[in-house]
Parts: C-alpha cells; structure tokens; sequence
C-alpha cells in the first residue's frame, strides 16, 4: 500500500498507446480513469502495438513510464517472464489478470499454484469463454483448460465477470469454487457538449467500427445493407485483423447497390473513435458476441441511434427511442430499421440523437456509482 493507497498489478498483453486489440485496452483504460484517484495501478504490458515489429516510440522498455494515472512497465514479447511476475508481485496488494490463455496469465497462474505469490489473483475472463469466442482455436483451449482443471491451477484464485451470463460460460469449462465477482466495464468519459447532426430525408450515414474479424460479423452489416432502399454512405473502420476475412467482405461489398456507397477509413486510435462517430448518423453492429461493447456506448455518447445484434447487454435501445435490437438471422428487421432514419428529418433525427448521448451520460453515471470493482479490491 502506497501513500495509503492500495498497489493493483493488472497484467495484460497490450495497454495504451496501442489501439489495436479494442475493447481490452479501452476497459482498463476506462478503469484508470475513473477509479485512477482511488487506488495505485501499475500495468505490467507489452511494448508494441498487436502484430507490430517495433516498440512504441519514446517509452522506457523494463522500466516503470508514467500512462494517465497508471504506471506502466513495458516489457518485449516473450518477456512475461516468472522471474518479472514474482518481483512485481510482491511490490503490490492484488494482481488483475486479463485473460488466461496468454503466456503472462500462464506464468501468473503457475506461480500463484506453487505458492511464489502470495497476493490475491483475479483473473477477467474477457468474454473469451463466450460460446463464439471459445470456438475460435477451441481444441487447444480445451486442452489448456482440461489439464489445468486436473491440475488445480484454478485453485485460489479470484474470477471478474461482467454478468452473470458470463459466470456461467465460465463455469462450463472451469473447475471453480464460485469465487466470483460481477464488475461490469466502464464506459469512457465524454464530455456533455451538445451534439448538432445534419440530416436530410432520403440520405444516412451509417458506419460500422471494430476489428475486421468474423465475430464482429461486417459480413452480416454489408449483407443488411445490400436490401437498403435509399441514400447510404457506408464507411467501415478498423484494423483486417483476419485478411481472409476481409477478402469475403469486400466480396459483397460488391454486390451493394448503386444508392450504397462505402469506404474503409482505415484503423482509428482510441481517442479518436467518439469523434469519428460523431460525423455519422447510425451505428450499425450485428456482432455474433461482445460481453460488452465499448464502442456501443461511444458510438451512443456520439449522438447516434445504434442497430445491434441481440448478442450484447445492450437490450432496451428501442425502449429508450435509442436503437434497435434484433436477432442476428432477422435482415428484414434490421433493413426497416435503416429505413426509418434514413426517413427521417433534421427535427425527428435530431430528438433520437439526443436521446442517444441523454442514454449514455445516465448508464455511465449509474455504471460507475455502482461499479463491482471496489470488491474485487477490497480482497487486498
């Protein structure tokens, strides 16, 4: 514990200033600021960016470098090391492990086994035990989880979910003793400037932001918009994260009609994704899984009505006049979806966008009120 403060080790594979594995960064990212005053974090992370060559510019590499309110060691790929784990270890109150199929939350869960750390160990599961996500390379996590069951690696450690969903998607391949908590992520802080959108009637801007990869299912947006009627400017950002992928979709993206026209803009740093959401109107997202979605939230902080998939937490957009959501098999619904913004005039767009920033500042609010990670660190 420094200056009365208690010392949290989270230990990931990629923190700021990469971009490019998403939803994690930004997750504790999003942790450190709001909840940065209260406790000490120290990040023990890699020193590149997800499928780069070379180190961030102007960081200290096996050395502490002051992030926001974090502190962060940067160590090069292959360096979660036992020997870096253990010291760090006993220098703080709790470890806060992202994952458990990479090689640091291996090295983490081996040393806490044989006893080497003597601190709490939570581990967030990530969603990686969603149904989707555990398919993807699904025999060696098999693998990975069966013998560390025989093997009671899992034994005395701490489990943080974001709901009790994913409790349960854990305990179907985990040996637990329920020792879990429930701390669902932040949202990013936005700012309350209002948000003025151009719309006029026949005409949208629709954009889709996440890693090009199947889950996150562009596939299925460019499919949705190929049965659109109506002026559409499509534009797609973020990183071709599975190239084969990407070939499929820019096959139908072929196939879109004349009124559809689309770009890819490339990948966006963090930062910038709330502004690049604030020039479009719609965000369109049938995800096949996210145990929580940050670019929902920023995509709504952003002022713009959201059409998802029924396979997010996000369930009462079209109560609160905020969106839509479907089954992700349901086209037609989503096409009418599309259809009733791209309708719409200055005045009627303008009160549902509204809406969309009103909803978000009130589930950040009560998100970070009432956040479970003040009991996850209360173990310390």
């Amino acid at each position: 514990m420094t200056n009365g403060k208690k010392d949290i080790l989270i230990i990931m594979g990629r923190y700021l200033p990469g971009y490019k594995d998403g939803g994690p960064v930004r997750s504790i990212k999003n942790l450190v600021d709001y909840l940065g005053d209260e406790y000490n974090f120290k990040i023990l992370t890699c020193d590149r960016d997800h499928g780069d060559t070379e180190s961030y510019l102007n960081i200290k590499v096996n050395e502490w470098n002051q992030v926001g309110k974090a502190s962060v060691y940067y160590v090069p790929p292959k360096g979660f090391k036992f020997s870096i784990i253990k010291k760090l270890s006993k220098e703080v109150d709790l470890i806060y492990c992202c994952g458990c199929f990479n090689d640091y939350a291996i090295n983490t869960l081996i040393l806490k086994r044989l006893k080497q750390i003597k601190i709490p160990v939570v581990v967030a599961a990530m969603g990686l035990f969603s149904p989707m996500e555990f398919k993807l390379k699904y025999k060696k996590k098999k693998l990975f989880t069966t013998v560390f069951n025989i093997l009671g690696m899992f034994k005395n450690i701490y489990w943080s979910a974001t709901s009790e969903m994913e409790i349960n998607e854990i305990k179907k391949q985990v040996r637990t003793n329920d020792n879990f908590f429930i701390a669902e992520d932040l949202p990013r802080k936005v700012d309350d400037t209002p948000i003025i959108k151009k719309k006029e009637v026949g005409k949208l801007k629709v954009v889709w932001i996440s890693r090009i990869a199947p889950k996150k299912n562009l596939k299925g947006a460019i499919k949705i918009l190929q049965q659109v009627e109506g002026d559409v400017d499509f534009v797609i950002y973020g990183p071709k994260h599975v190239s084969e992928y990407w070939n499929e979709c820019e096959e139908e993206l072929k196939k879109l009609p004349r009124n559809v026209k689309w770009s890819w803009g490339g990948s966006i740093e963090s930062e910038n994704v709330v502004e690049i959401l604030k020039q479009h109107h719609v965000f369109l997202f049938p995800t096949f899984g996210e145990n929580y979605g940050h670019v929902i939230q920023e995509a709504l902080s952003a002022g713009c009505p959201t059409i998802l998939s029924d396979q997010t937490p996000w369930r009462d957009l079209e109560k609160n006049n905020v969106g839509y959501v479907y089954g992700i098999e349901e086209i037609g619904n989503f096409k009418i979806a599309i259809e009733k913004y791209l309708s719409m005039n200055q005045c009627e767009f303008q009160e549902i966008s509204n809406n969309a920033k009103k909803y978000s500042s009130n589930n950040i609010n009560s998100k970070v009120e009432n956040t479970g990670y003040r009991d996850i660190f209360m173990l310390t």
